[in-house]
């Protein structure tokens, strides 16, 4: 007789005591952002924390929310998950799936990554992260992702393209393939219009002096 059986869906179960020290572990690296950093800390404030541990290896957003896989944010300490958090500030604040346009998808994930952490090291945001490689190179430094693409494209048959995608540090959500949320295009607009509010805001509370590069910018 054939097997009529139907399998069941396993449902995801979140660890809730991991997942309750992650979020410590992210509200306490913005509290620490807030006070050393005005900037970031109150960008970060306006994210609210989501647990992605089923499709998420490391952290994402989509300029709301803050993606964070809870297994991922407690291997860090907590120096360096400051620098996690402002990762996902500036991907926010610089609108980085915004701004692709018709580029590559994969060289600007590349670029991008290479610019917000070239900022997080200029601005001394937390530690850099050593759990994992990430994408870092000083001749970058105060170049915009699209500078940095453009550098990039012009070597790409020359780059281990396999190795440069596993350091990337997060996941960006305009490339995923079926994993993650799925924004419409009123909602990115509706973030982009109370992130530009907020940048403004928050730079101004900073002040001139205490803004990453890409942000000066911007304003």
């Amino acid at each position: 007789m054939a097997d009529t059986a139907v399998k069941e869906k396993v449902e995801f179960v979140i660890d809730k005591k991991v997942d309750g020290a992650a979020r410590d572990r992210l509200i306490t690296a913005r509290i620490g952002l807030l006070l050393k950093a005005p900037f970031f800390g109150n960008i970060a404030t306006r994210l609210e924390l989501i647990n992605a541990d089923e499709w998420c290896p490391t952290g994402a957003t989509d300029g709301r929310r803050f993606y964070y896989n809870s297994a991922f944010t407690m291997t860090m300490p907590l120096k360096q998950c400051e620098f996690f958090v402002g990762h996902e500030v500036l991907h926010a604040v610089y609108n980085h799936s915004g701004r692709r346009g018709d580029r590559d998808p994969q060289i600007w994930n590349f670029a991008c990554d290479f610019a917000v952490n070239q900022d997080l090291m200029d601005q001394r945001i937390g530690e850099r992260i050593t759990v994992v490689k990430i994408l870092y190179n000083e001749k970058y430094k105060g170049k915009s992702a699209e500078e940095i693409y453009d550098d990039l494209i012009t070597n790409a048959s020359k780059m281990d393209l396999e190795s440069y995608a596993k350091m990337l540090l997060d996941e960006h959500l305009d490339d995923q393939e079926g994993k993650g949320p799925k924004i419409s295009e009123e909602e990115r607009r509706a973030i982009s219009d109370d992130l530009s509010e907020a940048i403004i805001s928050a730079a101004e509370s900073a002040g001139a002096g205490n803004l990453p590069m890409g942000v000066k910018r911007m304003l």
